[in-house]
């Protein structure tokens, strides 16, 4: 059966009559086709279609299949389609042919249109070193580069997409073994790496984590008969911690850990050449795969529900510049709100860092360029300084 397609949704969804839940939820698909004379791929993406568009059907939702465009990431056992409405991911439960038809049963995440209020103004990306939290598991296939793969894959998922416009990939990792767990995402330590980074790349955001496991192991599968031995079957996990850092406010806004496995098909001495395609179309890079897309549709939706940062990177002249401009969405129909960052004691804790806004006066764009927009200060005189903290807001006019 095919072995790889490329696959992304993008849908019109037409609401039912039926109200939805506020989370996600899973709803299972399934349709047939004949493809006598036909060629089997090409089929079978139909097929795929037919049977997301039964799922969101049965969901309340109607998804006509000639809306659903194929062009992302679809393998022979598990899907993980991103997308900006209501399908989260896909993942593919059967494939069985019969008499010449093909049928494919799938299985929907289907989450509401908008969970959060939208907002046209795009993110900006760090994706940091995701390294081996214990580079002895990489002995066995002589995986040691593995980290690299993984963060050009985040930085090129995240580049594709059209609501991250500004990514930056760095070599550094943040990440030490116990150094991120839950009690140390918090604090005075992650208050001065949130400052650091800002300040040194000034992305908002920052995508950090680290391969937790890549062990191997055996799973046996007990025989039917009598005179057979049982199958003994080489497996290796994969499992994958990811933080996404919201490097203004100073807090993780995401932590999630991710979990598969799969078949190892290679022997103990074979070294694996990551850079070649094969590795990543055998059972286990293509799993790696399908965990990086998971990873990455969800850190999507999470950042798409936070609000935008930026800062003022240059006074001259009585003119303020700050560096989100037009490819972040800024129009000149649009303002600014300014922000003061004040710390909060705590009682029996480190201080905390907050932003408060400024209520008075708006900050109006008057020049506006592709990295970067000129704004007055318009009744906050002398409120302004370097480095302060903007939020862009969209006019009515302009929505």
């Amino acid at each position: 059966m095919a072995s790889l397609f490329r696959c992304t949704l993008r849908l019109l969804l037409v609401l039912a009559c039926c109200p939805f839940a506020a989370y996600g939820e899973w709803v299972q698909g399934e349709a047939s086709l004949n493809f006598t004379g036909a060629d089997l791929a090409s089929v079978r993406a139909t097929v795929i279609k037919n049977a997301i568009a039964d799922a969101s059907y049965k969901s309340g939702s109607v998804i006509a299949a000639e809306d659903v465009l194929i062009d992302g990431l679809v393998l022979s056992s598990k899907a993980e389609l991103s997308t900006a409405g209501r399908i989260q991911r896909v993942e593919i439960l059967s494939e069985t042919v019969k008499d010449n038809v093909l049928t494919v049963v799938v299985n929907v995440n289907l989450t509401p249109l908008f969970d959060c209020k939208p907002q046209r103004f795009q993110k900006r990306l760090l994706v940091t070193h995701f390294a081996l939290l214990d580079p002895r598991q990489a002995a066995t296939g002589a995986l040691y580069n593995l980290g690299t793969h993984i963060t050009q894959r985040f930085a090129q998922q995240f580049k594709g997409s059209p609501e991250f416009p500004d990514v930056i990939q760095i070599a550094e990792s943040l990440t030490q073994p116990n150094m991120w767990a839950a009690d140390a995402l918090s604090g005075a330590d992650l208050q001065t790496k949130a400052t650091y980074l800002r300040d040194t790349y000034g992305q908002q955001f920052a995508l950090f984590g680290y391969i937790r496991d890549i062990s191997l192991f055996e799973q046996v599968s007990e025989s039917d008969t009598l005179f057979s031995s049982d199958e003994v079957a080489l497996r290796r996990n994969f499992t994958l911690q990811v933080f996404v850092l919201d490097t203004f406010r100073q807090r993780v806004i995401f932590d999630e850990s991710y979990h598969s496995e799969a078949d190892w098909p290679y022997d103990s001495h074979y070294r694996v050449d990551t850079s070649n395609s094969l590795f990543w179309r055998s059972d286990f890079g293509r799993m790696v795969l399908n965990t990086v897309n998971a990873a990455v549709s969800d850190v999507s939706s999470a950042i798409a529900c936070e609000p935008t940062f930026a800062r003022i990177v240059n006074i001259y002249n009585q003119q303020y510049v700050v560096d989100m401009g037009a490819s972040h969405g800024i129009t000149t129909q649009d303002s600014f709100q300014l922000y003061k960052q004040q710390s909060l004691p705590v009682l029996m804790a480190p201080t905390k860092s907050v932003m408060l806004p400024v209520e008075e006066g708006r900050l109006s764009v008057t020049h506006i360029g592709d990295e970067v927009s000129i704004i007055s200060n318009e009744g906050i005189e002398g409120a302004l300084q370097l480095f302060d903290i903007v939020a862009p807001i969209a006019r009515k006019s302009a929505q």
